[in-house]
């Protein structure tokens, strides 16, 4: 244990030191407890409640519709739109049926081996499917060429993933619009993304996400609308197989060229 003695002999400059040190910190909580007062409870409440209501499920499906807003090398705004049919067996069996403006495209995974099959191409991709869901849906997203903008609802712990990094989160309001159903709507903001989203009212299901990145050059964003919600219904093993990728040309497990 230092005396105080020796404390009292330390030079001044390394007291300056560490009175900096010391008001660094100070700043840093202060920052700390300005983020906290910025995340109404309430807001956080309901994003916990999805992502309780997801994570409850052991299986779940359903279909969005996602318009993804992305600048071109121009900087002009272009649109695309998809849309997936989304199937979930936990812990790790997963299958995304996807259309829209580029070419389908059928991934599945069923635990053992991924498979992302191209019906317009006629080709298929295999793979050693990775331990876990999150590793699933990096692979998913390496081979398509782009992540999914419902891919936190997917997580093994979605409300980590809808609730990690918030400096900001508030109420906005409620709505009869989307889904057909009453919703809450929840804005929210953290360090390199901004979004929105409409949550159930009596179900806790999102029924629509906008996401901005902020930090990413002409701050892209993607939307997604989710319908058809299915929990805990029951998904046999031809859910989790690439049907009609019988004969297709075997092509590598990678990310496609655009």
């Amino acid at each position: 244990m230092a005396s105080l003695l020796g404390a009292a002999q330390i030079p001044l400059q390394a007291q300056a030191q560490a009175q900096g040190q010391g008001q660094a910190t100070a700043e840093a909580t202060a920052r700390a407890q300005t983020r906290a007062a910025a995340v109404d409870p309430a807001a956080l409440a309901l994003l916990r409640g999805a992502g309780a209501t997801l994570a409850a499920a052991q299986s779940l499906s359903f279909t969005a519709t996602a318009l993804h807003d992305v600048p071109s090398a121009e900087g002009q705004s272009v649109l695309y739109t998809v849309q997936s049919r989304v199937s979930l067996s936990r812990p790790d069996r997963l299958r995304i049926e996807t259309v829209g403006d580029g070419a389908p495209a059928l991934f599945v995974s069923d635990g053992r081996t991924m498979t992302l099959f191209r019906p317009l191409a006629h080709t298929v991709a295999t793979a050693p499917a990775p331990a876990g869901l999150e590793a699933v849906l990096r692979a998913e997203t390496a081979a398509a060429g782009q992540s999914q903008a419902f891919a936190d609802m997917l997580l093994a712990d979605p409300v980590q993933g809808l609730t990690a990094g918030l400096t900001r989160a508030f109420v906005v309001g409620a709505s009869r619009l989307v889904g057909g159903v009453e919703t809450e709507v929840v804005a929210f903001a953290g360090p390199d993304a901004q979004g929105q989203i409409w949550i159930g009212a009596q179900d806790r299901l999102p029924r629509q996400l906008w996401v901005t990145e902020t930090n990413a050059p002409g701050r892209p964003r993607s939307g997604v609308a989710f319908g058809d919600w299915r929990l805990d219904a029951p998904l046999d093993d031809q859910t989790f197989t690439a049907t009609g990728a019988a004969g297709a040309a075997p092509v590598p497990f990678a990310k496609p060229g655009l």
